[in-house]
């Protein structure tokens, strides 16, 4: 493919813009591409290529691009003129029609971003249990502040033991005394678990975790450790908080927790909730949301954008339209389908491979070892991996290039579209199989 638009604009991007991108995560060598048009499955770039997209704004984009049945009705809710700053109806209604999806869910209030809702969600647990630390889980991300940006995608050989994980900054700048007072979990570990949480119960506040792991791909959580994780942060006073802005209307209509049965003390909820808008939500107990209750609380829960009309109106749009189509059905269907062929592909050519994945995300792991978590995750051949992207995406799929991430589908890949990505992953792990390992 042809990308000397995209070059050209590179160019000029990165005079104004750092790197030319606004998320690091979006840069690509040698340079990104830039996008000019979004229908259903497909981006078309600058150049006029286009992409079978596997990536969907980070799982976002739930219903697919551009679907103008939700467009339409983000319009209707949209009439009063009113944008921010101000409380409606709609807010209301918005919050009453998401309880009904989350039933495990008392309350709800509204902010902009993940990182956001998480911040508000640590701020209250400390006020609730009167305990200043967080515990968080090896390799996950929950949002780039100081508190949770520890131990995301380490360095293993800086991560110490897995029985008592080091606590790594994620990124430069943050705060050092922040970060080291940060406790650090394996995932799907729950003898270790209760080991470190007990031992640090004084201080912990709340264990955020998400309940299935997906920025480094797809690694389900074992029930019985959610339940086991559920009973110990009752026992030790410890506020139990699903980090939902990836499982969130995926992993089932009421999220993760609906599927495992396990209901969190709060959740924070993101992307899929509004089809791509900038919406977040923090849903859970009400003796817990009392601590930013006006007149009851003294926890700070401000900001001018919360609640912001056009993001509130595209989640109603959204939430109706999840339910008329039975999306969480057809999407489940879907990747299901994708998993089995690559699972038969992988045979086939005898290539050791896995596809992971649930209500639309997915990834794939180049290794026959079973994946629980980070460290297991990071036995995944990246030459293997990069090898079968590579092929994969010069078949027109835009997809990671990062081992360890996720992808994701949408309500407009179609059964038709399915099959072209099947039959893409064909030719690719076709050319895979002849590479040697590790290479």
């Amino acid at each position: 493919m042809e990308h000397t638009k995209s070059k050209a604009l590179f160019e000029r991007a990165v005079k104004s813009v750092p790197g030319g991108v606004h998320s690091n995560s979006r840069y690509r060598n040698p340079h990104p591409i830039y996008y000019q048009k979004a229908e259903g499955a497909y981006l078309t770039d600058v150049d006029g290529n286009r992409y079978i997209d596997c990536i969907m704004g980070n799982g976002a984009i739930i219903l697919g691009h551009n679907d103008q049945e939700f467009n339409e009705r983000i319009q209707y809710y949209s009439t009063s003129g009113i944008v921010t700053g101000v409380e409606t109806e709609l807010s209301i209604r918005t919050a009453e029609k998401f309880l009904s999806l989350v039933p495990t869910a008392e309350q709800v209030r509204y902010t902009n971003t993940g990182t956001e809702a998480v911040m508000h969600a640590m701020a209250m647990a400390r006020t609730y249990t009167g305990k200043p630390d967080i515990a968080v889980i090896e390799g996950a991300y929950n949002g780039w502040h100081d508190a949770v940006y520890v131990s995301t995608w380490p360095d293993l050989q800086k991560a110490g033991d897995r029985s008592a994980p080091n606590s790594l900054p994620g990124a430069s700048g943050l705060i050092e005394d922040v970060v080291k007072s940060t406790l650090v979990l394996p995932y799907n570990d729950l003898e270790v678990a209760e080991n470190l949480l007990t031992e640090n119960k004084h201080r912990i506040a709340a264990l955020i975790i998400e309940p299935t792991m997906i920025d480094i791909g797809y690694i389900p959580a074992k029930k019985e450790y959610l339940q086991g994780l559920r009973k110990l942060c009752d026992n030790l006073n410890i506020v139990l908080v699903f980090d939902e802005l990836l499982t969130g209307f995926r992993d089932s209509p009421g999220g993760a927790q609906g599927h495992y049965g396990v209901t969190p003390d709060l959740a924070t909820f993101g992307k899929a909730i509004s089809n791509g808008y900038t919406l977040a939500a923090i849903a859970g107990k009400s003796s817990i949301f009392e601590t930013v209750t006006p007149g009851k609380g003294t926890c700070s829960f401000v900001g001018t954008y919360n609640g912001h009309q056009v993001s509130l109106a595209a989640s109603l749009a959204f939430m109706e339209i999840y339910e008329e189509r039975q999306v969480f059905q057809t999407l489940q269907m879907r990747t299901e389908k994708l998993i089995s062929e690559f699972a038969r592909l992988a045979d086939k050519y005898e290539v050791k491979a896995k596809m992971q994945g649930r209500g639309g995300h997915f990834h794939w792991y180049f290794t026959d070892q079973e994946i629980v978590d980070y460290r297991s995750a990071t036995g995944s051949d990246k030459g293997k991996y990069a090898a079968f992207i590579e092929a994969f995406t010069a078949k027109g799929i835009y997809c990671s290039p990062n081992y360890l991430l996720h992808h994701a589908i949408s309500m407009a890949h179609t059964d038709e579209v399915i099959q072209q990505l099947v039959d893409y992953m064909d030719v690719s792990l076709q050319q895979t199989a002849g590479i040697k390992a590790g290479s």
